[in-house]
């Protein structure tokens, strides 16, 4: 249903610029997370910078204990609420393709 995660690269601290393979990228700011629970663990040497795209889930992974979701940022960048997102996705030919 999201689109999928084609690329990653972080932007600076706590930002990542992403592109999905329907042509959207963007930034998106993760610093909301920074110093909370295992994300605490971005602030050990430089590891935020080390992230990668699982091959597997297409999930943002830094290591074995911290991942995310890649479908979460691509709200964020498009600027839209779930319910948003399906709605266009609704009313978009090809969209569930």
């Amino acid at each position: 249903m999201f689109p999928h995660l084609l690329s990653v690269q972080p932007a600076t601290q706590y930002k990542l610029h992403l592109r999905y393979d329907d042509g959207t990228e963007g930034v998106a700011d993760l610093a909301h997370l920074a110093g909370r629970g295992v994300f605490r663990q971005w602030d050990e040497g430089d590891l935020f910078f080390q992230v990668k795209i699982d091959p597997e889930t297409n999930a943002l992974v830094w290591n074995e204990m911290l991942d995310l979701d890649p479908d979460n940022l691509y709200l964020q960048i498009k600027g839209l609420t779930y319910e948003q997102f399906k709605d266009l996705r609704k009313h978009t030919p090809h969209a569930a393709d």
